[in-house]
This record gives structure tokens, sequence and C-alpha cells, in this order.
């Protein structure tokens, strides 16, 4: 009698440790959806940032152009990062 109680609250265990793994497994898997998703959303915001801090570019170089004072030396250093990163492409191009 004393073994069938130890087999019964052996297999009771196994039981109760067999429902816990396929819990665990079933949130692991919600968890790494919701992870993949996550990230998704954040490529897709790091693309809308680039997008907008291009936008941002081209709108205060127009105004400094168009204008005068600030806006108009931050356009012209704009202008001149741009034809240095222009020079430094050429360059690459004619080895």
């Amino acid at each position: 009698m004393a073994k069938n109680a130890v087999i019964e609250s052996l297999a009771d265990k196994v039981g109760r440790l067999m429902e816990e793994n396929d819990r665990l497994f079933a949130q692991n898997r919600e968890l790494s959806l919701r992870r993949e998703r996550v990230a998704e959303e954040n490529r897709e915001l790091k693309r809308t940032v680039a997008e907008l801090e291009r936008r941002i570019g081209i709108l205060e170089l127009r105004g400094g152009i168009a204008g005068g004072g600030a806006d108009s030396k931050r356009a012209q250093a704009r202008i001149n990062r741009l034809m240095r990163e222009i020079d430094r492409c050429l360059a690459l191009m004619n080895r």
C-alpha cells in the first residue's frame, strides 16, 4: 500500500510538472509573438522618424535659402556638408 501511495504522489507531481511545462511553453510562444510585433512596430517608427527628419532638413534648407539670418547660415552649412559628401562619393567612384 505504501508503494502505491508513493507512485500516485509521483504521478501527481509529474502531471503537475507537465501541465506547468505546457503553460510555460504557451506563455513563451505568446511572448515571442508579442516581441516580434513590438520589433516590427519599432522598425516602422524608426522609418517614420527618419522620414520626418529628412522632411525637417528639407524644410530648414528651404527656409534658410528663402530667408535670411541664422536660417541662412544653417542652410549654407548644410549645403556645404552635402557638397563635401558629393565630392567624397565622386572621389570613391574615381578610384
